[in-house]
């Protein structure tokens, strides 16, 4: 897949894409999974899509995961909420400020709640694929 390098939003289901994608090795466990997860991000904001912002959605309460802000990574821990409603919201957002957003999730149902409000979606392991070297 050929991915744009353009300034973008990605709002990213952080557990979604812990638990469908990175999770294959139960010796591993999800704050550490995490913690690379928000690295890595960092690294690519950094680098292959500079400008770009990430802001990552984990459902439920702050765990230590590392740092949760970086310069290019904004992690949200939702406490009360869904993932997925933040995520609705925050593209609803987006869209409505004609700022280019893309949301990152391997959940059917929320993809298609994401593109009923004209937002792009990208599975987990395809954008993972489409900047890992």
């Amino acid at each position: 897949m050929k991915a744009s390098t353009k300034p973008t939003i990605y709002l990213i289901d952080g557990l979604n894409f812990i638990r469908t994608f990175l999770y294959g090795n139960g010796s591993v466990n999800e704050e550490n999974l995490t913690a690379e997860l928000i690295s890595w991000l960092d690294e690519l904001g950094s680098d292959k899509l500079y400008g770009s912002e990430f802001r990552l959605f984990l459902d439920g309460s702050f765990r230590n995961v590392g740092p949760i802000k970086t310069p290019c990574v904004n992690t949200t821990f939702t406490e009360e909420y869904s993932a997925d409603d933040l995520i609705i919201e925050q593209a609803e957002f987006y869209k409505s400020s004609l700022k280019r957003t893309v949301v990152v999730t391997s959940d059917r149902e929320l993809a298609q709640k994401i593109k009923d409000i004209g937002i792009k979606t990208l599975s987990c392991s395809k954008f993972f694929n489409a900047f890992y070297n």
